[in-house]
């Protein structure tokens, strides 16, 4: 029986491809953490003031960046259907995609940059925030860049190349902090500000490296065209030269475009809608002083590095369901979904007691401030007690994604995080309606309430797909 629900063979492969997706995603969340760590060891005030200027850069970066996550899914199909040349010419139309993403929200962060104060900031936490805004946002072509690049890879299963840029970014973003947040080498005393410059600066080390490393690998041949002029013709459907190189058209090619951005983006709104309360709870307690704001970053910090378990484990069940729903495995599929649901809860327990029992050391990483230490500690618990609904709502978002069904998500996002989880946030945290006045605390209650709301609707949403025919799955997928 239970071979129904659970295959090792499967485990087997999630831990091939997905550890190194989650190393890559440690890398990447590393360089937050560094962000805070450092931050905080500057100041309180300057961690504070990166911690708002994070709460804006996070989820409007997320909401492009989620826009090209239609990509791996839809890479895995086509290399799954024996047709690797179309996730070649799928790769070509994401680097439109990003360059017209990066131009508009660029210019959102900018203007965001220089009205700080309308959250409600202190002048000098204002400037700091604003600043950092300004030198991170430079580096969001190159993230993009990279998660492009990556996401061709993730296609063919190859995840490592991804995990070793990762490493490399996170070498250089450490150092960069130091130089830039304490004026090291001759560099300005920038403080919280250089967080955003080491972090800009590292995600186009990242995207070069990626870029270097695909245009230079003999296994990529079907990317041979992808680097031609872009005013060269080419056939419709691509072709085959006659001496062997496979050719794909290397034009702009709209109805892609507009596809990926169809499936892209009910999971960006989803991603923006949730890292949006998080990010929202920083800017709505930066009333209640320095104290609340940095206890409160230190606990979501911390999560976001616990995050990248389930969220590798996300990536990776939407390899593996793409890959055998483009082979036609719909029932190998379902054995993959199922697989990864009952490892996300395994790896939930796993962190909670981690959390739990090393909750004073983890905070004494970011600060020795005792106000903040006591919050932090307290808020860890919290942080524990969510682990087992995240894993399975973001587990399920990934099966459903490698369904290449994504619109409901953005509406269960919607009502679990800005119908249920911010009201209800705002109400604990920053009024006497429910309760005395909670503060964090009250946010933390809420992410659980809105999380576990979340993952019993994407259950539902699984076991409606699998009680479909294969017949009926498989016509989803194509459309």
């Amino acid at each position: 029986m239970l071979h129904k629900y659970f295959s090792w063979s499967e485990a087997r492969r999630f831990y091939a491809i997905g550890l190194p997706i989650f190393i890559a995603q440690l890398s990447q969340t590393g360089m937050t953490f560094a962000d805070t760590a450092i931050a905080g060891q500057y100041s309180a005030e300057h961690m504070a003031a990166v911690a708002v200027g994070s709460s804006v850069w996070v989820p409007v970066a997320l909401l492009g960046i989620g826009c090209l996550l239609a990509l791996p899914p839809l890479s895995a199909q086509m290399v799954g259907s024996g047709k690797p040349e179309k996730a070649a010419h799928l790769l070509r139309q994401g680097l439109w995609l990003t360059l017209g993403l990066s131009i508009v929200l660029m210019s959102f962060f900018y203007i965001a940059s220089w009205r700080m104060e309308s959250f409600g900031l202190q002048p000098e936490m204002a400037r700091v925030s604003g600043g950092f805004l300004r030198a991170i946002m430079w580096g969001l072509p190159g993230f993009m860049l990279f998660v492009n690049l990556r996401s061709f890879l993730e296609g063919f299963a190859r995840t490592r190349p991804a995990m070793i840029i990762g490493l490399i970014g996170l070498t250089i973003n450490v150092p960069c902090n130091f130089i830039f947040v304490y004026g090291k080498f001759g560099m300005p005393e920038l403080g919280g500000v250089g967080c955003g410059v080491a972090t800009a600066i590292s995600f186009w080390v990242m995207a070069l490296s990626m870029l270097f490393y695909v245009r230079r690998d003999s296994k990529n041949t079907c990317l041979q065209p992808l680097f031609a002029p872009l005013w060269r013709k080419a056939s419709p459907e691509g072709g085959v030269h006659a001496d062997g190189n496979i050719e794909v058209q290397p034009r702009f090619d709209a109805a892609l475009v507009w596809r990926v951005l169809r499936i892209g983006t009910p999971g960006a709104l989803a991603l923006f809608f949730e890292v949006s309360l998080f990010a929202l709870s920083a800017i709505l307690l930066a009333p209640l002083g320095t104290v609340m704001v940095a206890g409160h970053q230190i606990a979501l910090n911390f999560g976001s590095l616990a995050f990248m378990v389930p969220l590798s484990l996300c990536m990776t069940v939407t390899i593996r369901v793409g890959r055998c729903l483009g082979a036609q495995q719909v029932e190998r599929a379902q054995l993959v979904a199922r697989t990864a649901l009952i490892l996300s809860v395994a790896f939930a327990l796993a962190i909670a007691c981690f959390t739990v029992l090393f909750r004073q050391e983890i905070v004494r990483i970011y600060t020795d401030n005792p106000e903040v230490m006591a919050l932090a500690i307290h808020l860890l618990l919290f942080q524990a007690a969510y682990q087992v609904v995240d894993g399975l709502q973001v587990t399920g978002i990934g099966i459903l994604r490698g369904y290449n069904d994504t619109r409901i998500i953005s509406a269960i996002c919607f009502i679990a995080y800005w119908v249920i989880g911010l009201p209800l946030g705002f109400v604990l945290a920053r009024t006497n309606l429910l309760t005395p006045l909670m503060g964090a605390q009250g946010f933390w209650i809420a992410y659980i309430a809105a999380l576990g709301f979340g993952a019993l609707c994407y259950l539902l949403r699984v076991r409606f797909l699998h009680g479909l025919t294969p017949e009926a799955v498989l016509g989803r997928v194509r459309r």
